[in-house]
């Protein structure tokens, strides 16, 4: 079964409007057979198989649906009695 190494790259963005510089960061998965970087010492996770990717994949979908929610509700609480939410 193939394996693969997941990359984080980091790359300076565009300064915002108060003139601070950030950071972007782009997540590269490399399949392990054609894998040419060094993965034991570059690769933010190494080896995973198919089925790590999968729980991997869902467990950031939870995350991002809890701080959806969680927004929703703190819009919620803030509206006033009468409004409506926006979609």
């Amino acid at each position: 079964m193939e394996t693969y190494n997941i990359y984080m790259d980091e790359a300076p963005a565009a300064g915002d409007a108060n003139g601070d510089e950030g950071w972007e960061v782009e997540f590269r998965v490399v399949g392990q057979s054609i894998d040419d970087g060094d993965p034991e010492n570059n690769a933010v996770l190494a080896g995973l198989d198919l089925v790590d990717l999968i729980n991997l994949r869902d467990a950031l979908q939870q995350e991002i649906d809890n701080f959806a929610l969680t927004a929703l509700e703190t819009q919620a609480l803030v509206a006033e009695p009468g409004e409506e939410l926006m979609p």
